[in-house]
């Protein structure tokens, strides 16, 4: 009967860590999918969730045609268009990181391409989008000089202008700013393009 009780045992505790064992696998394969990358995504007007019409990952979010405002979750908030124009504040790109659980909502615009980035890099030439200093810039000091258009500058280390290729004291526009940028600052530019130039 002791045999038989302890065969049991050992049976019991093999057949409890197969379980075990696919268990694992199961939330393995859950948090996989959770944190999937990016995928190529066409949108039309309306109001979208990431993680259930957009995948959670780093996009470039351009329209195919027309113009309209594209608003949602962490300070996105943006007039894209096919084209760019000034006047209007209008970009033709964003770039940002849309995590699960964030909306995204689009007026105006007929059809609007999610395109995943795959590669990071050090940019020296960076277009309208959110970046993250050590992925995209390399922490240092930096004159910020606008080249195209005119918007917002600001991060979430206190950086707060508004940059233009012309100046603009009635607005507050400056052509540039000098800045020390640190490793996990998040630099947020509704620019159409900005030069770093190292100090």
């Amino acid at each position: 009967m002791k045999k038989s009780a302890k065969f049991l045992a050992i049976c019991g505790i093999t057949f409890l860590t197969g379980i075990t064992t696919l268990d694992t696998v199961a939330i393995n394969s859950n948090s996989q999918i959770a944190f999937a990358k990016a995928t190529q995504t066409t949108l039309g007007s309306g109001e979208f969730k990431v993680g259930k019409d957009i995948k959670p990952g780093r996009y470039t979010i351009t329209a195919q045609s027309g113009s309209g405002n594209v608003t949602g979750s962490n300070d996105l908030n943006i007039i894209l268009g096919d084209s760019t124009d000034d006047d209007l504040g209008q970009i033709d790109s964003y770039t940002m990181d849309l995590k699960k659980g964030a909306k995204v909502k689009i007026d105006g615009i007929e059809a609007t391409d999610f395109t995943p980035v795959t590669k990071r890099s050090y940019q020296k030439n960076l277009k309208a989008g959110q970046w993250v200093v050590g992925k995209d810039i390399k922490p240092g000091r930096y004159t910020i000089k606008a080249t195209a258009g005119s918007g917002n500058l600001s991060s979430d280390k206190g950086i707060n202008e508004i940059l233009g290729t012309d100046a603009d004291s009635d607005l507050g526009q400056v052509t540039k700013t000098t800045q020390t940028l640190h490793r996990g600052e998040v630099l947020n530019s509704d620019l159409e393009g900005i030069q770093l130039i190292k100090k």
